[in-house]
């Protein structure tokens, strides 16, 4: 390796790391912010109690999640899967600003959910159908705002296996998604009918 190269090599993982700096930097704000907004939440009510999804059925998806959000960290070179997108600071810029955009996106949806959000799947209680706001755009807006934040996240660095991750909490989060359509038809019936023929679910666009 010549010397060039060798700067180069250098300096390329030194923005490397000071993009990974920044990203969990923009996760932990996000997460602050999520611990602190849970204590709004669905809540009983004097007709009903909400029914939430039991821990034995989402330890599959969540899985799915944790594995996946391990791999975009992990520091680990011998399995890095190859360079898939620039490393150099256009590259880690381009993410964090996807990772950004979808993390405020999330936040949006959050606040506009207020007590009508849960951590997991749940229905009944005091829950009504929001459909202002992001929720005009996509049924499912934390998800795809959740979504684009961990493309940004591998974007980051962009290697394969921070791109492996992504399809990991991809199938985790649609998982979760099919099981929480069902249970949101079965509760809101012909409005949220209704409301999912006008709406897409996760990309503000149809793709079939």
């Amino acid at each position: 390796m010549s010397p060039r190269s060798g700067e180069g090599f250098l300096l390329s993982g030194a923005i490397k790391v000071d993009g990974v700096k920044y990203s969990v930097i923009l996760w932990t704000a996000w997460f602050a912010y999520w611990i602190v907004s849970a204590r709004h939440r669905v809540r009983n009510t004097d007709q009903s109690s909400p029914q939430r999804e039991p821990l034995a059925g989402r330890l599959f998806y969540l899985s799915l999640m944790v594995v996946g959000f391990g791999l975009a960290f992990w520091r680990r070179q011998a399995f890095s899967l190859g360079q898939l997108w620039p490393a150099g600071e256009m590259g880690m810029a381009a993410g964090l600003t996807v990772q950004a955009a979808g993390l405020a996106f999330a936040i949006w949806a959050r606040r506009t959910l207020g007590s009508n959000w849960a951590g997991r799947i749940t229905i009944g209680g005091s829950q009504e159908l929001i459909v202002r706001g992001p929720y005009r755009l996509v049924r499912h807006p934390i998800y795809s705002g959740l979504l684009l934040s961990f493309l940004g996240t591998a974007m980051v660095e962009g290697e394969g296996r921070g791109f492996l991750g992504f399809l990991l909490v991809l199938a985790g989060v649609l998982i979760k998604l099919r099981r929480e359509e069902t249970a949101l038809r079965k509760h809101f019936g012909a409005a949220y009918e209704e409301y999912a023929r006008r709406v897409p679910g996760l990309f503000p666009i149809r793709l079939g």
